[in-house]
């Protein structure tokens, strides 16, 4: 598979890809992508609830969170975590970039939470149905946001197929 250079994450459906490709693209004049270097994409790979790893000529690119830098083994130092910490509390989801095995930066996206969300969990509630909140989000920004909305129970980190089996053992639950 071969993509732009300036966007690796171009093909990816993830809400978090989408809003770094759509920021890049605003940033560049004209949209256009780099046209002084022919390097492409190859050896794209999804990591589920992870990220995505890539090579950019001969560079080895990953994309996402903390759990996948730890897969490959790569290096947080304090200044990465502190960040993570400060926009992890206003529950923002931090993305992480490394190139070659070092991070090379660090980019924090939030997705706004809807205006009538605490009103629909609050009329939830007032019929008795518990609210619950499954995400891949990291465990700091979905307990800021579950705050927010007034949901107690939170289960974060979650990676799809763990988010599937989440609602299968809470549906049991409900049924028993």
């Amino acid at each position: 598979m071969s993509i732009s250079v300036r966007y690796p994450l171009a093909n990816s459906e993830h809400p978090i890809a989408k809003a770094i490709v759509k920021h890049a693209k605003n940033r560049l004049p004209n949209h256009k992508t780099q046209t002084t270097n022919d390097l492409t994409v190859n050896e794209f790979e999804v990591h589920p609830g992870a990220g995505v790893g890539c090579k950019v000529g001969p560079k080895t690119v990953l994309i996402g969170n903390k759990r996948l830098m730890r897969s490959y083994n790569i290096p947080i130092g304090l200044e990465v975590e502190t960040y993570f910490s400060d926009n992890e509390k206003l529950a923002r989801t931090c993305v992480l970039v490394a190139i070659n095995g070092k991070i090379a930066g660090a980019v924090s996206v939030t997705d706004p939470v809807k205006p009538e969300a605490a009103c629909v969990v609050s009329y939830l509630q007032t019929m008795n149905i518990k609210t619950v909140m499954v995400t891949g989000d990291n465990r700091s920004t979905a307990t800021a946001i579950a705050t927010e909305i007034g949901i107690e129970n939170v289960f974060a980190e979650t990676d799809p197929l763990g988010k599937a089996e989440r609602i299968k053992e809470l549906q049991v639950r409900v049924l028993l």
